[in-house]
Parts: structure tokens; sequence; C-alpha cells
């Protein structure tokens, strides 16, 4: 009897420690630190669809993934007076890109990409042989659903011109995103 009982403490207590140890709902572990994309970086297509999946889904990890180290965004501002300036952003740091759209993505509740139109574009004569370039046609809009900056909306369309390159694992990214919507 006492065998019998040790023996469903122990089936009982083995039981418990596997169910703790093994959760159903936990994601796959990426890998030091690295977040798997959605879609396998084999092109500059499935980079775009990626950065596409990761702005409407505000997912900074997936975003960030679509980047590579020497990224930077370039964009178009206008000067109190008049002047249209280039501004270049790099990827990380306070200022960053990666920094600005962790902001961007917690700032607002519903981030679409209504019109995602890609294009193939031509890389400029400075450009490395070897990177690739899209053009796309994009509608952002950018909605504060639950009232934390008034119930701001925001909407914007514009083109931009992503450039890519591989990496020594053979996965394409971003290198450089020009925004070339002039501003009003």
């Amino acid at each position: 009897m006492f065998i019998r009982l040790l023996s469903l403490l122990i089936f009982v207590a083995m039981a418990v420690i596997v169910s703790v140890c093994v959760n159903p709902f936990s994601p796959p572990e990426a890998g030091s630190g690295l977040y798997k994309p959605i879609a396998a970086q084999i092109d500059p297509d499935s980079v775009l669809a990626n950065f596409k999946f990761a702005y409407e889904n505000r997912d900074i990890n997936i975003y960030e993934h679509t980047l590579a180290p020497g990224f930077i965004f370039v964009y178009y501002d206008q000067d109190l007076e008049g002047r249209i300036e280039t501004i270049t952003v790099p990827r990380d740091g306070i200022g960053g890109d990666i920094y600005r759209t962790t902001g961007l993505f917690e700032a607002f509740d519903e981030i679409r990409l209504g019109t995602w139109q890609v294009l193939e574009a031509d890389l400029e004569p400075e450009d490395p042989p070897d990177w690739e370039a899209r053009q796309v046609l994009f509608h952002l809009s950018l909605k504060d659903i639950s009232g934390n900056l008034g119930y701001l909306q925001m909407e914007a369309t514009g083109r931009a011109l992503f450039k890519f390159e591989k990496d020594e694992g053979g996965i394409w990214r971003i290198i450089v995103w020009k925004d070339l919507s002039i501003p009003n």
C-alpha cells in the first residue's frame, strides 16, 4: 500500500513539474534575442511585406528586423523661411529611427497603410551594384482611438524609395528609406 501511495505521489509530482515547465501558449524561442520576421526576407518584396506588417501591427521587433545595421531614414522638411532641407535620421540611439518609431507605435492605436503599391526602382549612381531598390506609393492613416492624444487622426499620402542590401546570412534588409513626399 505504501509503495502504491509513494508511486502515485511521485507520478503527481512529476505531472505538476512537467505542466509547470511547459506553456502551450508561449511563442517559440527565436534565439539570442532575435525575433523572426513574418516572412523569410529572401528578397526586397518580402522585406517590405514584413515592414508593412510591423507598421500595421505596431510590432517594433519585426520592424527592427527589417532594418540593416547601417540603416538611415531620409526625409525633406520645410524650415521657417520656406526652404526645403534634407534630414537624415540614423537607425539607433535617442532620436534614431527605432526610437522614433517605437514612440509612434505607442502613441497611436491604429496604423494603416491602406494604399501600398510597390514598384521597381533604379538605384542611384553612387549606390553599390549589389543593392536593390523599390519605390512605394502609400497612404498612411494614424488613429488615436483611446483618446490619449485627444482622439487625434492623421493621414498622409506620398511615395518612398527603399534601398536594400543582403547580409552575409542571405537576409535582405532596408539600408536606406527616403521619403520622397514634399512637405506643404
